[in-house]
């Protein structure tokens, strides 16, 4: 039997507002597991292609990402701080969007150990 692949594409929800609240998540714990000193395994199993360009007039991000952008947001959120650096705003309407594997190659420490799976076949 021939496994079937959920036809998600990352790219097209990269940065909406769902993908915005896993993402900031993932920092907030990543940078609690690193407090320690012991080294941490991540294993991502949907890994995608880590860092996005997000230029689409009619992609979702706008609602997510592109509301958190502004100093205002930073203001009021600043727990997210961590994440939003991250971020890249190229010019009014591109942005470089990381993704998981962004996040923890960003965030982790050199003695952890990182491994990404994308199961997609694109």
């Amino acid at each position: 039997m021939v496994p079937r692949f959920v036809n998600y594409d990352h790219r097209y929800h990269a940065g909406n507002p769902a993908d915005v609240l896993k993402h900031a998540a993932l920092a907030l714990v990543i940078l609690e597991l690193i407090k320690k000193d012991e080294p941490v395994l991540y294993v991502d199993t949907h890994a995608g292609i880590g860092t996005y360009r997000l230029d689409e007039p009619t992609g979702e991000w706008k609602q997510g990402i592109g509301r958190l952008l502004s100093r205002s947001a930073r203001r009021r959120l600043p727990e997210l701080g961590p994440y939003l650096d991250l971020t890249r705003q190229e010019g009014e309407d591109a942005i470089e969007y990381p993704g998981s594997p962004a996040i923890a190659w960003s965030l982790f420490r050199p003695q952890d150990r990182l491994r990404f799976f994308e199961a997609h076949p694109r």
